[in-house]
């Protein structure tokens, strides 16, 4: 069986950056040029729970053509932005549209949650996975991975990576090092009533469970940072490392508690 999907150069090490879900599997793997020329690529490292996977060939310096990325952050709706990949194996393909919606939430494929993911009317189809999503300076904000479709096809709602977890993650991978992400041990949901994060479960043993969170307990803060929804908690956690100590500040029944944890590693 084969597979097709897409991708960029990241460095001058011949590091090409493209998604999990494309060389999950792989036996071998082969990068193909625009010039036409072809190289063996070999797997340096993958995240599965950020859908990211680093793919290294030895390709002469003359073909390699790093893209920088951006900060996704800055990102606005309404920007126009295009994307570039290989759907349906048509290779090179252009396609153009505008940032749709920030802060959406994408299914990792070993189910955690990608935060912060870039909505897109950009046409994106199979074969688009891995491929840049790149602003109007040239700079990549995401990385193309999902479609929401009911015909199988671009309806026009895709989902990128934020550049910035690319660079967090991919930063390890290049090095030959697993991506490292902070846990805290809980499933969420949004309350019924007022902003927050809700606690639908904890993990036995987690850091959430050890320092005596439960489910109904609804998270307003951590650290320094107010928590307004279910999208904010993940986005909060990913941006600190594991090990690290962190005050949350939550509700219970109405009155509000702090409580300093330690974060866990995110397990795989």
């Amino acid at each position: 069986q084969t597979a097709e999907g897409s991708g960029f150069v990241y460095d001058t090490k011949s590091d090409i950056v493209t998604n999990e879900h494309v060389v999950a599997g792989a036996t071998s793997i082969k990068v193909n040029f625009p010039s036409g020329a072809s190289y063996v690529g070999k797997l340096i490292g993958v995240d599965a729970s950020t859908d990211l996977a680093v793919v290294r060939v030895k390709a002469p310096a003359s073909a390699l053509h790093p893209l920088a990325l951006g900060d996704s952050s800055k990102v606005q709706v309404g920007d126009p932005v295009i994307a570039i990949g290989s759907p349906f194996g048509y290779r090179g393909t252009v396609t153009s549209g505008i940032v749709s919606a920030l802060h959406r939430q994408m299914t990792s494929p070993d189910n955690y949650t990608i935060a912060d993911s870039i909505q897109t009317d950009a046409p994106i189809n199979h074969g688009n996975s891995g491929g840049p999503l790149i602003s109007a300076s040239g700079q990549v904000i995401g990385v193309n991975a999902q479609i929401q479709s009911d015909s199988g096809g671009s309806d026009g709602v895709g989902f990128a990576i934020p550049s910035n977890t690319i660079q967090i993650v991919v930063s390890q991978l290049v090095t030959g090092k697993s991506a490292k992400h902070a846990y805290l041990g809980v499933s969420i949901g949004s309350p019924i009533n007022g902003s927050g994060a809700q606690i639908d479960s904890t993990v036995t043993g987690g850091p959430a469970d050890k320092a005596g969170l439960a489910p109904g307990d609804i998270i307003t803060q951590i650290g320094t940072t107010a928590i307004t929804s279910p999208n904010d908690l993940t986005g909060v956690v990913d941006s600190f490392h594991p090990e690290q100590q962190v005050k949350v500040t939550y509700k219970r029944g109405g009155t509000s508690h702090t409580v300093t944890l330690t974060l866990g590693t995110r397990p795989s």
